[in-house]
């Protein structure tokens, strides 16, 4: 199936300074803390990114709001529900124009293991146009398998997970499988503050009897400074990205500089 060389893209897009997920964005939390019950974590995040660099109309912001939240957990394994809307803002045809939007939806069962978390995720995707003509609507259905640990080393807390992922139905996409590698490092300053750093590498495997087109490489690196608060916690970021097919029916990757804020309640 073909895995092992994706694995080896999506580690070597995540290395580059120009290398992101098809879509984009964040994922489920992949590493949480036991506790038995109902309704037992949530997760909410928001996030805007300035995309510089590019000389293109549509693409000016890239803004994400979501919810990560376990429905159960039964101290050996949880069942977690996540649900992401992303939101591409630029100025083609009013100075704040939204051009599209992203919906995202997973369904999780991370097992806890005696190190990390091994997780079964059900991921759901469609894309649709913003007040444009509309000549389709992409969507895709995946099932797939990850793995993700947290562990300090020194001073610092690392963070990483890596997730296969198939396609199980599809419409107007030509995406058979895909590979995201992700690595997250803190570096606390003080009580409130601390370095960030992070790698987000994907790689695409596809159909090329629908577009003639090969395995797609992506992927971002970025660092910022993390400031704690009472209820949750902001971030400042900046870096860089590759990203797979950001348009909806122009098949080609884009990179660009971001400068992020990000706001998450948990």
């Amino acid at each position: 199936m073909k895995i092992l060389p994706l694995l080896l893209g999506a580690l070597f897009a995540s290395a580059s300074p120009a290398a992101a997920q098809v879509i984009g964005g964040p994922r489920p939390v992949q590493n949480a803390h036991r506790e038995l019950g109902f309704l037992t974590r949530y997760h909410v995040h928001t996030q805007a990114a300035s995309l510089r660099g590019i000389g293109d109309a549509q693409f000016g912001w890239d803004t994400d709001l979501g919810v990560d939240m376990d429905v159960f957990d039964l101290l050996f394994a949880r069942g977690s529900v996540f649900f992401n809307l992303e939101t591409g803002v630029g100025e083609e045809r009013r100075a704040i124009d939204p051009t599209q939007t992203n919906y995202t939806m997973d369904l999780s069962v991370f097992t806890r293991l005696p190190r990390g978390e091994f997780g079964v995720t059900f991921h759901h995707i469609s894309r649709h146009r913003a007040d444009r003509e509309h000549p389709g609507s992409p969507s895709w259905n995946m099932l797939g398998l990850s793995y993700g640990d947290r562990f300090g080393v020194g001073r610092f807390d690392v963070e990483v997970v890596g997730r296969w992922l198939g396609t199980i139905t599809s419409s107007e996409v030509d995406y058979e499988q895909e590979v995201n590698t992700y690595l997250r490092v803190l570096r606390p300053l003080n009580g409130r503050v601390s370095l960030i750093g992070e790698l987000d590498g994907s790689a695409v495997l596809t159909d090329e009897s629908m577009f003639g087109r090969d395995t797609q490489y992506g992927g971002s690196a970025h660092l910022g400074l993390r400031f704690r608060g009472g209820a949750g916690a902001g971030e400042i970021l900046i870096g860089r990205e590759r990203r797979v097919d950001p348009d909806i029916f122009v098949r080609r990757s884009k990179r660009w500089t971001r400068l992020a804020f990000r706001f998450v309640v948990d």
